[in-house]
Parts: structure tokens; C-alpha cells; sequence
């Protein structure tokens, strides 16, 4: 592992493990993203017990969002919802994450791929060494994002994430 990898591992270890320990904002707009994918759908997804759920909402004058922070083993997971004002709102949103996303693809580090047919767009990236894989997708006025992180992340099946989403955006 480069230690390039291996610093924004840790970078992102450690803001997953800050979000989880924020406490829940008084938000009343930010969605439960804890409610979207149960810890029971994620054990079926990844096919091992995973425990968690512990909600944080971020603060944001752009977008109540919220993210949930579930354990697999080794492995993180995250979901994050953003629901924004509007569905125009919501695909600048995720035509930014697709961009940035996209700006980071390198052949030795990172890939980027554009997922038909989920929501209203959707895309997923994955690092070549099998520590991180992310799903974004948007419908109407919210964006949706799964994290990954860990030992086992590139074993997920992705037509089970892609179910997962797909349930996920549907999830009132």
C-alpha cells in the first residue's frame, strides 16, 4: 500500500469514527439515513453480522444531511443522505460528487463508473486495492451515498449494492 492509500485510510477511518461520536444536531429536516438500510439488509448484503447504526447529522446551510455508521468486522460502512430543496438542487449535488469522483481516477489508485439504470443517475468508484468501494445515486431531491471501507469492500457483490440503492432510493 502507497502511502498515499494508506494516509487517506486513515483520513477517512477517522471521519467516520468523528461522525459517529457527533451528537444527534437539532435538525428536523436531516433524514434518518439509519433508516434507509437496516443492519439486518446490510448482513444479507455482505454476508457477515454487521452491527451499528448510529446516526449524525452534519450541519449544512446547503442541505440537511445525515450519516449512519454501521461495522462489519473489519470492514466501515456509511450511509449518508443529503435532502436537498429541490430535485435541481439534488443533480447539481450529484453531478459535483460524479466530478470530483471522476478527478481522482487513476488507473494505479482509483476507478470511476457510471451505473444505468438506478434512480435518476448513479455511479460507483472503487480503489484498485480493494480497500474502498462507493455508490452515489440521486432521485428527486435526495442523494444517496454507501461507503465502504476495509478489508472485504471489493468482495461485495455489486448487483447487491446495486439492489441495495435501488431499495434504498426508494425508502420515504
Amino acid at each position: 500500500m502507497t502511502p498515499i492509500n494508506r494516509s487517506r485510510r486513515v483520513a477517512i477511518s477517522v471521519l467516520l469514527l468523528l461522525c459517529a461520536s457527533m451528537p444527534l444536531a437539532a435538525q428536523a429536516a436531516a433524514p434518518n439515513s439509519c433508516s434507509f438500510v437496516t443492519p439486518a439488509a446490510w448482513s444479507a448484503v455482505l454476508s457477515r453480522p454487521v452491527t451499528g447504526g448510529t446516526v449524525s447529522t452534519v450541519n449544512d446551510p446547503a442541505a440537511a444531511m445525515s450519516s449512519c455508521l454501521y461495522q462489519a468486522g473489519p470492514m466501515f460502512v456509511t450511509v449518508q443522505v443529503s435532502q436537498l430543496a429541490t430535485p435541481a438542487a439534488a443533480k447539481m449535488e450529484y453531478a459535483d460528487q460524479l466530478a470530483n469522483s471522476r478527478s481522482r481516477d487513476d488507473p494505479s489508485s482509483q476507478r470511476t463508473t457510471v451505473e444505468a439504470g438506478i434512480g435518476d443517475g448513479a455511479f460507483s468508484s472503487a480503489f484498485s486495492n480493494g480497500s474502498e468501494v462507493e455508490f452515489t445515486a440521486v432521485r428527486g431531491s435526495r442523494v444517496v451515498t454507501f461507503g465502504l471501507l476495509g478489508s472485504g469492500a471489493a468482495a461485495v457483490p455489486h448487483d447487491r449494492l446495486r439492489a441495495l440503492m435501488q431499495s434504498a432510493l426508494n425508502h420515504q
